[in-house]
């Protein structure tokens, strides 16, 4: 009998405390709020819309599902 797919539950996190952990260890930082920020902008058109959520003014971005979007790229 095959095993039901176990999904990470999503791991909720502001822009700026995405990039703290996507640059966490890196001698030059990889990604910046600006690069972040332009990836949500276009994010209808990247693919990248489920894994970001509005709530008024601020932007929450899934660390896992943002993971696994740019493992696809």
């Amino acid at each position: 009998m095959p095993q039901p797919e176990t999904k990470s539950p999503p791991v909720w996190r502001s822009v700026p405390a995405l990039v703290e952990r996507l640059n966490q260890g890196a001698s030059k930082p990889t990604f910046t709020d600006n690069s972040i920020r332009h990836l949500v902008r276009g994010a209808s058109r990247n693919g990248l819309a489920p894994a970001v959520r509005r709530i008024g003014r601020k932007v929450l971005i899934d660390e896992v599902a943002f993971r696994a979007w740019l493992e696809s790229r």
